[in-house]
């Protein structure tokens, strides 16, 4: 009598592979999509930032509500906030003494910086950590043109 060895079925093998792959694949990808959020929250902030900061060396965006809601504007889909949750910190320094802070809107000569924290897009992946939970913080220094604006607030 003639005895056939039968070989193991490999079905479901290439399945098996793929399934363990496949996780730490997923977790690159969302990683990557996580971080290339972070990174573009940091870049609309020194955008909305630098743009603030050179209305307020020519003297516009003076008012605490129209520099939030135009911050608010600039930094759109980039960040979580709100106008009214955003806290920017405007600091005017004369050029005489750059030790002595101003009040706002400081003297032609002068310098004016704006330092903005706000929250980014946190899609709340499993294992993927954002970088300080979140939050960015952009500061960027101008020195002051004039103090007398030339239209009616942020435009």
């Amino acid at each position: 009598m003639v005895r056939t060895v039968r070989a193991r079925s490999q079905r479901g093998a290439a399945a098996v592979e793929f399934a363990l792959i496949m996780l730490p694949l997923l977790y690159l990808v969302f990683g990557v999509i996580q971080y290339g959020i972070y990174f573009y929250g940091m870049q609309s902030g020194t955008s909305a930032v630098g743009e603030a900061v050179r209305r307020l060396t020519v003297g516009n965006c003076q008012d605490a509500n129209q520099l939030k809601q135009f911050l608010a504007d600039r930094l759109g889909a980039a960040s979580t906030e709100t106008a009214s949750s955003l806290q920017p910190v405007v600091t005017y320094k004369t050029a005489v003494s750059p030790a002595t802070d101003m009040s706002a809107p400081g003297v032609v000569g002068g310098s004016v910086t704006l330092r903005l924290t706000f929250q980014t897009i946190d899609l709340n992946f499993p294992f993927v950590p954002v970088p300080n939970d979140g939050k960015v913080t952009r500061e960027i220094f101008g020195r002051v043109e004039d103090t007398a604006s030339l239209t009616d607030g942020c435009v």
